[in-house]
């Protein structure tokens, strides 16, 4: 693919006027520039890319435009730092290279690119042994997709580029969301974790098409999973249930509302050579109707909350899921529980866990607090970048 390096050229780029009094907006380094920030814009409206500029005409900020997003501005850049070609090749080169310390014999898999945490606002790369997935949330970074994939292409050689194009982002911006591909064969792929093997279907499979971001407290569960009776609810591909089979867990029951789901969950399990239960059942529904009792339990549902106007909503969903699974775990039995709503903060899911463990009449203590991996970095400057939360509780 050839890269359009025109794009980068000064009247190529549209031109984004920053009110005045909003100066701090800037000045924090906060990569997204909403509309509401701005004065005026000019300049050509089919640009790639922007500059921010103040009253004066001095350049704030640099980076990826977008006409129909709220978000007019992802910045790459502040200040005097030039955006160009090269500054973008490097940054995939660096992200890319900070992740090697992950592959070896026994992991194949891990995300390359995570957006803001990599000053690289809006594209996602995933990497699952010679497939990579890309997620483009801009259409700014959708017109340089060239350059993305000749770096990929040089560091990676990967059979596969697949482009997962259903983001809600990208509706929003009018690119296409159905998936592209380059390369040969299917998505499809067979991946190594920490020793063990998993199927992924990204054409089929939620995210990118694996839980890439659990796979430190996969491998926590695995040490605390000897001789328990472990609970997988929200199982999708039964990844946590195989690390507890891996840990030698007495028995393993995962649990899922989708029967797509509870197969690859057994193809899983089979895989590697582990027993388990594998129920196609709501996991609100089988919570309250259980009479089994669990000595570790993972609760890691899909994200409640897609906007700030979920939140309410959502956190009652926590907390009635989390309230009832409480009563499932024997007495001085783990749970694991997660929430992936990035609206949803830190402080208000402890709270929902407040207030189930109340209601739930269980004595509970935070034993850890639990997040991604190091391969999902956050920006400092861009905090929402840090999703996912979750809690490792001991329950009397």
């Amino acid at each position: 693919m050839k890269s359009d390096d025109d794009a980068f050229a000064r009247d190529r780029r549209r031109q984004l006027v920053l009110k005045r009094g909003k100066e701090r907006v800037a000045a924090n380094r906060h990569p997204w520039i909403f509309a509401g920030a701005l004065h005026a814009e000019r300049g050509p409206e089919d640009a790639a890319l922007a500059d921010l500029v103040d009253a004066s005409g001095a350049r704030i900020a640099s980076g990826f435009y977008s006409k129909q997003s709220q978000i007019r501005l992802r910045a790459l850049t502040f200040g005097d730092e030039e955006l160009t070609p090269e500054l973008l090749d490097a940054r995939i080169t660096r992200a890319i290279a900070r992740r090697k310390p992950i592959f070896d014999d026994a992991t194949n898999a891990a995300r390359l690119i995570h957006a803001e945490g990599d000053d690289l606002s809006s594209i996602v790369v995933d990497r699952y042994d010679d497939v990579v997935v890309v997620e483009i949330g801009s259409r700014g970074a959708e017109r340089l997709k060239p350059l993305i994939v000749d770096a990929l292409r040089r560091e990676l050689a990967p059979r596969v580029i697949f482009f997962k194009n259903d983001l809600p982002a990208r509706a929003l911006e009018q690119l296409t969301t159905t998936a592209e591909q380059i390369g040969d064969g299917a998505p499809r792929t067979t991946i190594r974790e920490s020793g063990l093997r998993f199927h992924v279907d990204p054409a089929a499979g939620q995210k990118t098409g694996f839980f890439l971001d659990q796979r430190e407290n996969r491998r926590l569960a695995r040490t605390l999973a000897t001789g328990k009776r472990a609970l997988n609810l929200f199982s999708y591909s039964g990844a946590f249930g195989v690390y507890a089979a891996a840990g030698g867990a007495s028995s393993v029951t995962n649990v899922d509302v989708s029967a797509p789901a509870i197969e690859t969950a057994r193809e899983n399990h089979a895989l590697n050579g582990f027993d388990a239960t594998h129920l196609v059942a709501d996991a609100f529904q089988y919570v309250r109707q259980t009479r089994e009792q669990f000595d570790l339990l993972i609760c890691d549902p899909p994200a409640f909350a897609k906007s700030r106007h979920d939140v309410e909503r959502a956190a009652r969903g926590y907390k009635d899921v989390n309230l009832f699974a409480m009563r499932l775990v024997s007495p001085g039995g783990l749970m694991m529980t997660f929430s992936c709503s990035g609206h949803m903060s830190l402080d208000l899911f402890q709270k929902v866990l407040f207030a189930a463990a109340l209601d739930a009449g269980r004595r509970v203590s935070f034993v850890r607090r639990l997040g991604a991996g190091p391969d999902h970095p956050v920006s400092i400057y861009c905090p929402e970048g840090e999703y996912l939360k979750g809690f490792l509780l001991e329950i009397h």
